[in-house]
């Protein structure tokens, strides 16, 4: 039997499309076998997370919470390093409620949360409390430089601007949490307390000076002129440039360290509180030692070596 030119296309079409059927079915069957399920090519289902609600709220529980800034690494950058973290916790929250969520998994997760938000109020009390004690200090404590005490003013800001953004975070993902309005309120009104940077200033002066009016020079321990007059004679090579206004010995006596074993002298000590004035017009407290070693037959003539920090003091407390 004939079959005509067209017919014979017809079954070589049908023929081609038998075949292309019967590989699809068999690259579905093994791709099941091997786990993987069968996806047509013309019709590929969207992947990521965005379409596993459960699985992306597990990731974001796991990293979510009141943040914790650790602080600038570097005062003099501390702004910048501190909106990036601002801006970085926001954004994955964003990110977070732009995208379908579990309502089960926040459920769960949703204890964990309100502990977290009414330990915020020991933490606002402790950070506010640190701040408003920014530049104080004991009258005898070390005193560092107003920039230090004016970044540590502005860290517990931060820390407080912080808390204050996961509190707001915390309200966006549970709306209907009733402990964190409370909570936010208190940071609110501690960020108000501390204001801007012109009032930290001004806090860190303020305190700053009521501790420099505690300052005082301490009572000699002893009087001896001639030990009196090697320490001046020492300090005064040490630090040329200052006016020696007072001398306080701290030594009534040699301080002599032994050998643990031999107890034998190996050197000794005596110094003194130095009050003096600098060129810029202000008062400082310095400490001055003679340290001696002895030799097997006596005590060399020793060296002076400056004792504490400087310590600031009013001139007229002197």
């Amino acid at each position: 039997m004939t079959i005509s030119r067209d017919a014979a296309r017809v079954v070589a079409a049908a023929v081609a499309m038998m075949l292309a059927s019967a590989a699809t079915a068999q690259s579905d069957r093994s791709d099941r076998r091997a786990g993987r399920p069968a996806v047509s090519s013309a019709a590929q289902e969207p992947t990521g997370d965005s379409v596993n609600p459960v699985k992306r709220t597990w990731d974001f529980t796991k990293r979510f919470g009141i943040p914790k800034y650790a602080g600038p690494a570097n005062c003099s950058n501390d702004s910048g390093d501190f909106d990036k973290f601002i801006a970085d916790f926001n954004g994955r929250v964003n990110a977070f409620l732009s995208g379908p969520t579990d309502a089960k998994k926040l459920n769960l997760e949703r204890k964990n949360y309100v502990r977290q938000v009414t330990g915020t109020e020991r933490e606002i009390a402790a950070y506010l409390s640190a701040f408003e004690g920014s530049g104080k200090r004991g009258p005898e404590s070390y005193v560092p430089s107003i920039e230090e005490d004016i970044c540590r003013a502005r860290t517990q800001r931060q820390l407080l601007i912080s808390i204050r953004e996961g509190l707001k975070a915390m309200g966006r993902v549970y709306p209907d949490m009733a402990e964190v309005g409370p909570a936010l309120a208190q940071a609110n009104a501690a960020l108000a307390r501390i204001g801007d940077d012109k009032a930290i200033q001004t806090l860190v002066n303020n305190n700053r000076a009521a501790t420099l009016a505690t300052v005082r020079l301490k009572p000699a321990l002893a009087k001896n002129p001639v030990w009196e007059k090697m320490l001046m004679d020492g300090f005064k090579r040490l630090v040329p440039g200052e006016t020696v206004l007072k001398l306080n010995l701290y030594s009534s006596s040699w301080y002599v360290n032994k050998h643990e074993l031999t107890g034998l002298p190996m050197y000794r000590q005596i110094g003194a509180w130095v009050a003096t004035k600098r060129s810029d017009g202000s008062c400082w407290i310095n400490g001055v030692d003679l340290w001696q070693d002895f030799d097997g037959a006596g005590y060399d003539s020793g060296e002076y070596k400056l004792g504490q920090a400087p310590q600031q003091i009013l001139c007229q407390n002197v």
